[in-house]
């Protein structure tokens, strides 16, 4: 029994056309009639026709490939970015390569020749958390390859980035935390050489200025993700003379760890200091005893506006673009339901004044 695959000249010659007619035809190119379409479908449908996908990349110069690194699948967050960006890359033609770099540079250059290796035609990036010099994204971009930065984008690094309003969430986290009578607001925030760890700072910042409280340096601890440094920022924080009786951290994961080191090392303090993260996890709801609240992000709609922009880039190659910085909102998701301020809670505090 012949298998031989159909293809566009077995339809040509069957139909007397030209195999250019026919391919115009499966497109539904306006210059060819409808009878003649009718004619190419029906024909193409018995005889089980699929197009080279090979040949139509090689004319077009693409390889209808995008690619996506990320730090982790572990993390929620990223998960729905993924979906985000996958989703609309398969509604726009577009197969996705996914990686991750488990927050090593060295992973993050391989992934980045795999990439080049399997011609993706653009990419989306969240870059590790020892990534400091970008030279290896830059050799990328600069053999012509569009790449969009989403959430971590290194600071004074002029690339198109879509993210979180950060700054915007830290103003209303610290305005919340002042409205249930809170003073002595802590901080801790991510590696700062990226511009959302700049931007979480300057809304913590100003949030305290807005509400005339002074901004204390001893008040800020930076950490690097693990649950050793979330601890050990939460340990630095609690042993000041003047602890803090709330917290903001900038991810979920670090609010728990904080929440954890307090129970078990301050046991005393633990009930009376609050505390808000970044990411809305939805595990949050299930336990019971939860943190105060975090602000809910949109990692499914960064994904999609990623996909989006750097769809742009790849079908206007010669248009000068300016970078583009997209930002989506964040809104405050509050886990502990309670009516009652802490006021009177933090004015017993025998640490405070």
């Amino acid at each position: 029994m012949d298998h031989k695959r159909a293809t566009l000249k077995d339809i040509a010659s069957a139909l007397n056309l030209s195999p250019s007619t026919v391919s115009k035809a499966l497109r539904d190119h306006p210059n060819i009639g409808a009878t003649t379409k009718e004619r190419v479908k029906k024909l193409a449908k018995q005889l089980h026709f699929v197009p080279n996908q090979t040949a139509i990349r090689f004319k077009q110069q693409k390889s209808f490939t995008l690619g996506i690194l990320i730090p982790s699948m572990l993390d929620h967050f990223y998960v729905a970015a993924v979906e985000g960006f996958e989703k609309f890359a398969y509604d726009h033609g577009y197969n996705v390569l996914i990686g991750q770099s488990h927050e090593s540079i060295k992973r993050e250059k391989e992934l980045l020749v795999t990439m080049q290796s399997n011609h993706v035609d653009g990419l989306i990036i969240a870059i590790s958390r020892e990534t400091v010099d970008t030279t290896h994204i830059n050799d990328f971009v600069n053999l012509g390859t569009p790449i969009v930065y989403f959430m971590r984008k290194p600071i004074n690094e002029e690339h198109h980035c879509v993210c979180s309003d950060v700054y915007t969430g830290a103003i209303d986290a610290v305005a919340y935390f002042v409205s249930r009578g809170h003073r002595r607001i802590g901080f801790i925030n991510a590696a700062s050489h990226w511009t959302t760890s700049r931007d979480r700072f300057l809304g913590y910042r100003d949030g305290l200025i807005q509400h005339r409280i002074p901004f204390d340096k001893s008040l800020v601890q930076e950490s690097d993700f693990t649950q050793e440094n979330n601890i050990q920022a939460t340990r630095q924080l609690m042993q000041l003379d003047k602890p803090p009786t709330a917290i903001l951290s900038f991810k979920d994961q670090v609010m728990l760890d904080a929440l954890s080191c307090l129970r078990q090392d301050f046991p005393a303090m633990a009930n009376h200091t609050e505390l808000i993260g970044y990411g809305a996890n939805p595990i949050i709801q299930y336990l019971e005893r939860p943190p105060l609240a975090s602000l809910k992000e949109q990692p499914h709609e960064i994904g999609k506006k990623a996909g989006s922009l750097l769809l742009d880039l790849i079908n206007h190659p010669k248009v000068a673009y300016q970078p583009q910085l997209v930002k989506t909102s964040c809104e405050l998701q509050v886990f502990l339901q309670s009516e009652t301020k802490v006021t009177k809670a933090i004015s017993k505090s025998p640490w405070l004044p």
